[in-house]
């Protein structure tokens, strides 16, 4: 009961997680109810078992009290392991199916050593191959604990986790086919197998119990306080079973003794760690970003792969010593050498696999690290792009202010000139030249003012495809028939979250050069494409024109590949600060058999944001 007391501080109270239900649809605090009951019922049966063992008489009703009290406990952990893997998912699950599969071994070698007992009438019975399931319950526990669901490991680390214990398992079960295996099998001798096996299977329970009693410091929350009852149990059963494999040889050892209450009393709390395993809060999954490259992580992850590169390597030393071995007979020698030679061959198949695993970890690190470098160098040019746009969008907006008065105030003396000139005359002529070079430079201000604009966003909810079917309605387009244009869209094409007059400033000044670029090659095709990628619309201009001199430097301010007085190179230059104010994207590139493509990303529409609805200016046919 004391373990209860001691969950209430760090498991989650009734009231918190009323809302989680187990497998069975149970909520929280009736689990806590049934394992209170259970817990009661445990004590119950331990109570009459140390009564049962004090003043019951040897005999077969005593055997088969004690041999049915260990199985029933077994069952029980059995069913509530099972249950708890089926409660939960990811590590936790693959956990407690290690576990239930651990016990089942568990309770096969306990069911064996019951038929002897009580049907055959055998005490103490010798049961090789009960023993030997004794002795593999440790292979599938101890993977459990090599999964740590308590820990927040990604699946990389566990997989190669698990292939360095499995390497530690073969190890350890070529081991006991050595030293146990050949005196039951191939050379029956009673003495010698009970010795060796007691040996290896304490061992091998020592080992666990220490193992387990490190899972236990390492883990938190109400993880550590299951792992200290588990490790409890354990160790509380390693030191019964050395007491009776002792009492056993002297003949003192009879099912159902006072032998058998810390037994029973250890498979209990185990038996308490599966019921109580089963009133865990769910966790959530790891998150992929999660740090396991720590110190302390490293280090847990180097030291069984270099156990098991160190017990990988024994196995051929033993082999060769075991030639040389003149002390067994030539049948237990032959047999321990087939079993060095299998032991090989297994462990360098696992070693090619977990070397296959780390090549390809490898390779995805690599491709990884190459797409971040690229990303890198990418991010970085659209930080030069954007100082210098900032810095330069600051100069121009001081110089086209002050020259925008000095245009308004030549405006206005023209307009007065050409008011007083004589209709014909020299003086009027040159004077309406003045007028339209000075409205000419007025509309170069206002370009220059709108490259350098950082007026605020009026963002809405905006239908790509009409704001296209708008820009195309106002350019020049239908005015040559050797140029084609076509609006194209891949699937449904949800709305943006943008300015509808910026954009259409964008989308006219795309179009418009790719208009340019088609009339100046005499005809042509220019194909819009709208699609929908990774939560953007993109806008695919593709023309068949001339293509690109210098296409990374387009979207730099002042660059024209244009006549002198039929642009400045501010387009372009203007369209990538706006796009790059909506949080979208804009390139360039060569088509490889003729032409450019221009290419706009903006991001979706929310549903709270307002919609705008544009007038349709022009018909243009798509498929």
């Amino acid at each position: 009961m004391e373990l209860l007391s001691r969950d209430r501080k760090t498991l989650p109270s009734p009231e918190k997680i009323e809302q989680c239900v187990d497998a069975r649809g149970m909520p929280p605090q009736a689990l806590w109810q049934w394992s209170r009951l259970w817990l009661i019922l445990f004590s119950i049966v331990l109570l009459i078992a140390f009564c049962v063992g004090h003043w019951g008489k040897r005999g077969f009703a005593l055997s088969a009290f004690g041999d049915l009290s260990e199985l029933s406990f077994l069952l029980v952990a059995a069913a509530f392991m099972v249950r708890n893997a089926i409660a939960s998912r990811g590590a936790d699950r693959v956990f407690w199916s290690f576990s239930a599969t651990g016990i089942a071994f568990w309770i096969a070698g306990v069911a064996q050593w019951t038929v002897y007992e009580i049907i055959l009438r055998v005490p103490a019975p010798q049961t090789p191959v009960g023993d030997t399931l004794l002795f593999l319950k440790l292979v599938p526990l101890v993977s459990a604990l090599a999964i740590e669901p308590q820990s927040e490991l990604t699946r990389r680390f566990r997989i190669l986790g698990f292939l360095d214990l499995s390497f530690l398992l073969i190890y350890w079960f070529y081991c006991y086919a050595m030293w146990v295996i050949p005196y039951r099998f191939v050379v029956p001798e009673d003495g010698i197998y009970s010795f060796h096996f007691n040996t290896i299977d304490t061992l091998g329970h020592i080992i666990f119990v220490a193992v387990l009693g490190v899972v236990a410091l390492r883990a938190r929350g109400a993880w550590r306080n299951l792992y200290r009852l588990y490790w409890a149990s354990f160790a509380l059963y390693t030191l019964s079973s050395m007491i009776a494999n002792v009492a056993i040889d002297e003949g003192k050892y009879y099912s159902g003794s006072l032998y058998d209450l810390p037994l029973l009393t250890s498979v209990a709390g185990i038996a308490s760690f599966a019921i109580l395993g089963g009133n865990l809060p769910r966790r959530l999954a790891p998150s992929p970003s999660t740090s396991v490259h720590s110190r302390s992580s490293r280090a847990l992850t180097l030291f069984p792969a270099r156990i098991a590169m160190v017990a990988t390597l024994s196995i051929p030393l033993i082999g060769v010593a075991l030639l040389g071995s003149s002390s067994v007979s030539d049948r237990v020698g032959h047999f321990r050498v087939i079993a060095t030679l299998l032991a090989m061959l297994i462990l360098t198949a696992l070693l090619s696999l977990k070397q296959d695993l780390l090549s390809s970890d490898l390779i995805r690190s690599l491709r990884e690290a190459n797409l971040a470098y690229v990303s890198l160098a990418n991010t970085h040019e659209r930080m030069l792009q954007t100082e210098k746009l900032a810095s330069l969008g600051q100069v121009v907006a001081r110089v086209a202010n002050v020259v925008k008065k000095a245009m308004g105030a030549t405006l206005n003396s023209s307009a007065a000139l050409v008011r007083d000139a004589a209709a014909g005359s020299p003086t009027r002529g040159m004077v309406e030249k003045l007028v339209t070079q000075a409205n000419r430079t007025d509309a170069l201000l206002n370009n220059m003012l709108s490259f350098a604009c950082e007026s605020p966003l009026e963002i809405a909810r905006v239908d790509l495809r009409q704001l296209l079917s708008a820009a195309v309605g106002l350019t020049r387009v239908g005015q040559n028939a050797n140029v084609q244009l076509e609006i194209k869209s891949e699937g449904a094409i949800p709305s943006v979250a943008a300015d509808s007059s910026r954009i259409l400033q964008v989308f006219l000044q795309i179009i418009g050069n790719g208009i340019d670029a088609l009339e100046e090659k005499g005809s042509g095709s220019l194909l819009i494409t709208l699609r929908v990628v990774n939560r953007q619309v993109e806008v695919e201009f593709a023309d068949r024109g001339a293509g690109l001199l210098e296409p990374e430097h387009v979207f730099d301010p002042f660059y024209t590949t244009k006549a002198v007085g039929k642009g400045i190179g501010l387009g372009l230059s203007t369209c990538y600060g706006i796009v790059r104010q909506h949080g979208g994207g804009i390139s360039c590139r060569n088509r490889p058999d003729g032409g450019a493509i221009f290419t706009v990303s903006l991001p979706l529409a929310s549903e709270e944001a307002p919609a705008v609805n544009l007038p349709n200016l022009a018909r243009v046919e798509g498929s």
